[in-house]
């Protein structure tokens, strides 16, 4: 794997084609704000979630099987990779208390991972336009600095798993809007929108994220199209698949694995 892959400043195409990294990221969320107003109105959670896209209710379908697979994960004697190693780009945003367990990115789907769970990835599979899952497992005492995603024409999901105790202490901000989790409750929002999340508790918190494709207007739907096809084929993403394959071994550091 490349070590320029990923790195800051340049996106890669291939290994040896790029583009300026700070121009493409205006260029996105430039389009992510007129994309805004296309989507349906974001966030939103539980029941009014469900109503707006019944196919997330899947997800509540198979809730247990799920939470079965992710407690057997944390359980067993996996690495699961901090998000830094699997994009150095996001280093700014990842922390040594938040590792991520990748099923699919960008729809490349990471067999190893995804064999682990199989009924979650029967659910998450039930979801049209479905693209990226991910658990997400966010360690006590910890946050996720405010960033904005890249996702343009995109809704992002929150499905809660593992939620603290103390729901007033581990929240999801968006533009400066607190959203507690509820176990069970899908929360869906806007990647693109800026947000930061913080664990001032003594307890883990674990969602799955669902990335999917809502309906949009022909016209940002083809944009939408062109777009995910070139970052789904990029080495970029190509890379960061192999990266984010997890095997059964301990950390050789130490460090705290699932």
């Amino acid at each position: 794997m490349s070590k320029k892959v990923g790195s800051e400043g340049r996106i890669y195409v291939t290994r040896h084609l790029w583009v300026p990294q700070k121009p493409l990221e205006k260029f996105n969320l430039w389009i992510s704000d007129r994309i805004k107003a296309k989507l349906p109105p974001l966030p939103v959670s539980g029941d009014s979630a469900v109503a707006m896209f019944p196919e997330i209710a899947a997800l509540q379908a198979a809730h247990d099987d799920i939470k079965a697979e992710l407690t057997s994960l944390l359980d067993g004697n996996h690495t699961i990779p901090l998000l830094h190693e699997i994009h150095p780009r996001d280093a700014p945003i990842s922390s040594a208390k938040w590792r991520n367990y990748i099923l699919s990115l960008w729809g490349n789907h990471i067999d190893v991972n995804r064999a682990r769970c199989p009924a979650t990835v029967a659910a998450i599979s039930r979801i049209p336009g479905m693209h990226t899952a991910v658990f997400s497992i966010l360690d006590a005492r910890s946050a996720i600095p405010a960033h904005r995603g890249w996702a343009a024409g995109v809704v992002r999901c929150h499905y809660p798993l593992i939620v603290p105790d103390e729901r007033d202490a581990c929240f999801l901000a968006i533009e400066g809007n607190r959203h507690s989790w509820r176990e069970g409750e899908p929360l869906l929002f806007d990647d693109t929108r800026e947000h930061l999340v913080e664990n001032d508790t003594d307890q883990r918190r674990v969602v799955l994220i669902v990335d999917f494709e809502p309906r949009l207007p022909l016209a940002e739907r083809i944009f939408c199209s062109l777009r995910y096809r070139f970052i789904r084929r990029s080495i970029e993403i190509r890379e960061m698949v192999g990266k984010a394959e997890v095997g059964g071994q301990p950390a050789p550091d130490g460090r705290n694995t699932a």
